[in-house]
């Protein structure tokens, strides 16, 4: 009898991850660790996609200001599974690398979900100069 009380169970969690996900919407959200910075320090920026996302052909549309250079990228899911509710979510991170000093907005990131296009925020970013002690400018740096 438990066999039968496992394959009955199984089939109610899948029915309802089927609901669950078919009735759910998309979003997208883009963060940074950070939206301050000194050129060459790093910054990771993250893209996360929630929802249904059966209609989903590619991941965002990244388009970044030419001054930062990708130094990686990753690509991480997750699947919640709480009650009779399904979650999921694909997640991208980007560490970024900025080669000069300057305000730069990073997005809105763009998905087509579905033929239809959704945006993140924008993110501001300002990166600074970085801090030399008075007469370094001229001396040749060494990182060990």
């Amino acid at each position: 009898m438990r066999r039968h009380q496992r394959l009955l169970l199984a089939l109610v969690a899948l029915g309802a991850w089927g609901t669950a996900v078919a009735a759910g919407e998309v979003s997208i959200v883009a963060a940074v660790d950070k939206t301050s910075l000194d050129v060459g320090q790093p910054l990771t920026l993250t893209i996360t996609l929630t929802g249904d996302l059966s209609g989903l052909q590619a991941g965002p549309n990244v388009e970044l200001p030419p001054t930062f250079a990708v130094a990686s990228r990753s690509q991480a899911s997750r699947l919640s599974i709480q009650g009779a509710g399904v979650e999921r979510s694909v997640s991208f991170t980007y560490v970024l690398v900025a080669q000069e000093a300057g305000t730069f907005q990073l997005g809105p990131f763009v998905i087509d979900h579905g033929g239809q296009p959704l945006a993140s925020d924008p993110i501001l970013v300002v990166v600074g100069k970085p801090v030399l002690p008075p007469g370094s400018e001229d001396q040749l740096r060494y990182i060990l």
